[in-house]
């Protein structure tokens, strides 16, 4: 699946750098040459960005507890966190 990823990101990336250049097929210089080598950049980035983030979501989180757990350990009602103690004059 990966590198499927990075072929179709790069592919589509530099096709879309070419067309941004707006010449069409007649006249292909160096300006859409670069624009097409600079979106294939952009499309591989974008797929190791991708891949990254998928495996990122897959391992499991540092915090493994949720905030209710933590703060029924502690005795805080969720519904008085967020209000200051009142002081006592």
């Amino acid at each position: 699946m990966y590198p499927v990823r990075v072929i179709l990101w790069t592919a589509a990336m530099a096709y879309t750098g070419f067309l941004l250049t707006g010449q069409g097929l007649r006249t292909f210089n160096r300006l859409s040459i670069t624009e097409a080598f600079l979106g294939a950049l952009t499309g591989f980035l974008l797929a190791i960005m991708f891949t990254l983030r998928e495996k990122r979501r897959q391992r499991p989180a540092f915090i493994a507890h949720s905030i209710e757990q933590v703060l029924a350990n502690c005795d805080i009602s969720p519904e008085h966190r967020g209000s200051r103690p009142k002081l006592k004059r």
